[in-house]
C-alpha cells in the first residue's frame, strides 16, 4: 500500500518518537510504500520517502494552527491509501493520539487552561476526534478519555499498543546487563529494585510512588531516570 505518515521528527528520547519510528521501519520492513510528511529536522530514513513540510517561524500559536493547514495542502496532492497522522491535524483517516487527550491532561494540572496555545489546541482536538474515521489511543485510559470527554463512538475508537522491539528488549539482557547497571549505581546484587523510566514526574504519579516507598522496606530501592 502507499502509505502517509504525519509525524514530527525524530528524536528517540521518548516514547511517543520511538513507538513512530518502530512502526515506520515495520512498514518499510513489510514492503509498504511508506512516505512521511514532517516539519524540518527530519533525518533521513533507509526506504522512507520523506516530505519536509514548510512550516512557518513564528509563535507556537501560529505554528500549531499552520501544521494542519500545511498537512492538507501536501496531501491533498498526492493519491494515498491510507493517511495517518501523529500530530492534531485534520485531512487523515487515521489519528494516533500517542500523547492521549489533551483536554484530560489539562485536566489533571488543575484547570482547562486559558491561554490562547490552550485553547486553539482544544478546538483543534474536538476537530480531530469528530470529523477523523478511525482513531487510535495506546491504551484503555486514553480510549475511555476520549469516549467520555469527545463522545466518539466505539465503532471509530480503538486502541493499539506500541509495539516492542524483542531484541532490544529480551530476557538475555538480564544476564548480560544486570551486575553491571546495579554495581554502576551501588545497589546490592540482591536489593529489590524498581526502575520509573519516563518524564512528566507530575502526570505519571512519582510522588504516589515516593510517598509509597516511604512506608516500604528499606532494602527496596527507586531508580528514577
Amino acid at each position: 500500500m502507499k502509505l502517509a505518515l504525519i509525524s514530527r521528527p525524530f528524536v528517540y528520547h521518548g516514547g511517543v518518537e520511538t513507538a513512530t519510528a518502530g512502526l515506520v521501519g515495520a512498514l518499510v520492513a513489510h514492503g509498504h510504500d511508506v512516505h512521511l510528511y514532517s516539519p524540518p529536522g527530519q533525518l533521513p530514513l533507509p526506504g522512507v520517502v520523506g516530505h519536509r513540510l514548510p512550516i512557518v517561524r513564528a509563535p507556537a500559536l501560529a505554528r500549531a494552527l499552520w501544521l494542519p493547514l500545511a498537512v492538507a495542502r501536501a496531501v491533498r496532492a498526492a493519491d494515498y491509501d491510507v493517511v495517518q497522522s501523529h500530530e492534531r491535524t485534520l485531512s487523515q483517516d487515521i489519528y494516533r493520539a500517542g500523547e492521549g487527550c489533551h483536554r484530560a491532561y489539562l485536566a489533571t494540572r488543575g484547570g482547562p487552561g486559558a491561554s490562547p496555545f490552550h485553547r486553539l489546541v482544544l478546538a483543534l482536538e474536538r476537530r480531530v476526534f469528530a470529523r477523523t474515521p478511525c482513531i487510535v489511543a495506546i491504551a484503555r485510559r486514553g480510549q475511555d478519555e476520549i469516549a467520555r470527554l469527545y463522545s466518539v463512538p466505539s465503532a471509530r475508537l480503538r486502541v493499539v499498543y506500541n509495539g516492542v522491539d524483542l531484541e532490544r528488549f529480551h530476557p538475555d539482557n538480564r544476564g548480560r546487563h544486570r551486575a553491571g547497571a546495579r554495581a554502576e549505581v551501588g545497589i546490592p546484587r540482591e536489593a529489590w529494585v524498581v526502575l520509573f523510566v519516563g518524564s512528566g514526574f507530575q502526570r505519571k504519579g512519582l510522588r504516589f510512588l515516593i510517598e509509597a516507598f516511604g512506608r516500604g522496606e528499606a532494602r527496596t530501592w527507586l531508580l528514577v531516570v
